[in-house]
């Protein structure tokens, strides 16, 4: 199972208040702010706005190392607020991570090979593109992998199927992730793909956690 990779970014701490914010966006800097269940206080921080464009351009979940001071904090992206119009970045907040405290991630899905579907004129249809998962996060993954090779027309693959060992995962089990659509004009049942466990698609890697965060 692939381990989320650790971007270290070094970060300045900022002051409240919206003319300072206003001033940093101003500076190419984003306002942020880091909380956890171990962090007394929230930190008010400023980001590099590349950093974190950077950060929101990558599908696979990541751990956010910050520096502050001196001092690291291995982190998630909590939220992020962008400008409605514009689009541009806002605000962030980064969830510090604590290794005794299990946390709710959404981990990505990715999907492996071509299902065999495909070649008889079938349409692959992805209505799920990432799974919510409670873990500790010694727990998490990159992202989830299904194969989808075996899907043949009219098959699909729910959340139950998944593997996920050492964590609880929150989506609910009959959601489809992938079903293989039969071609425009056929008409073909639905019914959930019936592969071994082994063939259909493991997925053992989650590391995403959101939870209860205060805003700054």
């Amino acid at each position: 199972m692939k381990k989320p990779n650790i971007i270290e970014i070094e970060v300045t701490k900022r002051e409240a208040g919206y003319n300072n914010n206003q001033e940093l966006r101003e500076s190419n800097m984003v306002p942020a702010v880091i909380y956890g269940p171990k962090i007394k206080e929230n930190i008010l921080i400023s980001v590099p706005e590349l950093n974190v464009e950077k950060l929101l351009s990558v599908s696979e979940l990541q751990i956010i190392r910050l520096i502050v001071d001196g001092k690291s904090y291995d982190t998630t992206l909590k939220d992020v607020d962008y400008h409605p119009v514009t689009d541009r970045v806002l605000h962030v907040d980064f969830y510090a991570l604590d290794k005794e405290t299990p946390f709710t991630f959404v981990i990505p899905i990715r999907l492996q090979g071509t299902p065999a579907g495909l070649q008889e004129g079938g349409r692959l249809y992805q209505p799920l593109r990432e799974i919510a998962v409670k873990c500790l996060p010694e727990f998490i993954p990159a992202e989830f992998v299904v194969n989808v090779a075996k899907l043949n027309i009219g098959q699909s693959l729910k959340v139950r199927r998944v593997k996920a060992p050492n964590m609880e995962i929150i989506t609910p089990g009959e959601r489809t992730i992938v079903v293989i659509r039969p071609p425009k004009g056929a008409v073909v049942s639905i019914t959930e793909a019936e592969l071994d466990e082994d063939e259909e698609g493991e997925t053992t890697e989650a590391d995403a956690e959101k939870a209860e965060a205060p805003a700054e």
